[in-house]
């Protein structure tokens, strides 16, 4: 993969159409410092026996550039840890699933926001998924890809969240 190192502005994913999910909080009116492992649980439901869930950690700086600080994503086929055989996804059933994003240790500065993006692709930097339900490194065609149409729940049955380590000032 010949992706340039470092932060990236994540403004030119964003306009894509059908991007995904933009979560933006506040302003900050102090420096917030994060250090430890950042995690994002969902609660989902799939049309497709199989798609991804990417979440980025973003953060939105005062000229309104959009960086990368880290992401992380599960192919929800494989979101049960304790079990290496694929589980194939029910429309009709919402699914509990956490993305470990790795650990950090990063200042947000004043007057910066932190935000959550949450997508079903994040192509070429993570690999394609066709959402067919194939085993990950099947020879799909393209008549094996679909579009998927999925739902984040945020009812206080099916809460998604994100758990960020802070370190108080």
């Amino acid at each position: 993969m010949l992706i340039d190192a470092g932060p990236r502005d994540q403004r030119p994913a964003q306009a894509l159409p059908d991007y995904g999910l933009i979560y933006r909080g506040e302003v900050l009116n102090a420096d917030l410092v994060i250090a430890g492992q950042v995690r994002v649980t969902l609660h989902v439901q799939s049309d497709c026996p199989d798609t991804d869930f990417v979440a980025k950690l973003i953060e939105v700086e005062r000229d309104g550039r959009a960086m990368l600080l880290m992401d992380g994503v599960v192919r929800a086929m494989y979101r049960d840890s304790s079990s290496s055989a694929p589980q194939r996804m029910q429309a009709d059933r919402v699914y509990r699933l956490t993305i470990a994003l790795a650990h950090i240790h990063h200042t947000i500065r004043a007057g910066c926001r932190i935000e959550v993006d949450v997508t079903s692709s994040n192509f070429p930097r993570r690999a394609r998924n066709t959402n067919s339900g194939n085993p990950v490194l099947a020879n799909d065609t393209e008549a094996d890809i679909r579009v998927a149409r999925n739902v984040v729940h945020h009812g206080a049955a099916t809460p998604s969240f994100i758990e960020i380590p802070i370190i108080a000032n």
